[in-house]
């Protein structure tokens, strides 16, 4: 699994960020398909061995004052968290 940021627009104060998640085919044959459908906090696309995890950031909100690269890493662990349970493999 390889997970990379694929887009970041910005959006007056806030900003648009899209995950990219490539899979193996192993990955994809493994991957609850249901629970993908009821991830929360994200919009879900897919396409063949791709998934986009979409998600809007908001440097307004009070609990959201780290620089704009904190933030994003942030994303990228959390969508990386949920693709492991996603895939049913162990979480740290």
């Amino acid at each position: 699994m390889q997970v990379d940021m694929d887009c970041l627009e910005k959006s007056g104060q806030d900003w648009n960020v899209r995950m990219k998640v490539i899979l193996t085919r192993d990955e994809l044959s493994r991957i609850d398909h249901d629970a993908l459908k009821d991830v929360e906090d994200f919009q879900i696309e897919i396409e063949e061995d791709i998934i986009y995890f979409k998600s809007f950031l908001s440097t307004a909100e009070p609990w959201e004052d780290e620089p704009l690269e904190e933030l994003l890493k942030g994303i990228k662990l959390e969508v990386e968290y949920r693709m492991m349970k996603l895939l049913n493999e162990e979480v740290d």
